[in-house]
């Protein structure tokens, strides 16, 4: 029974930690979209 509790809770740090990674991995990369954009003039 003891054992199967912290099986659950493993689980969920595990599963909570990937969240984690995986929404800053997705911040990260919004970061480096908008500083890569290069500015360009618009010309009529």
């Amino acid at each position: 029974m003891r054992q199967r509790i912290w099986t659950r809770v493993l689980v969920t740090l595990m599963v909570a930690l990937l969240l984690w990674w995986l929404f800053w991995a997705i911040l990260i990369d919004e970061d480096e979209n908008e500083v890569n954009i290069p500015e360009t003039e618009i010309v009529e």
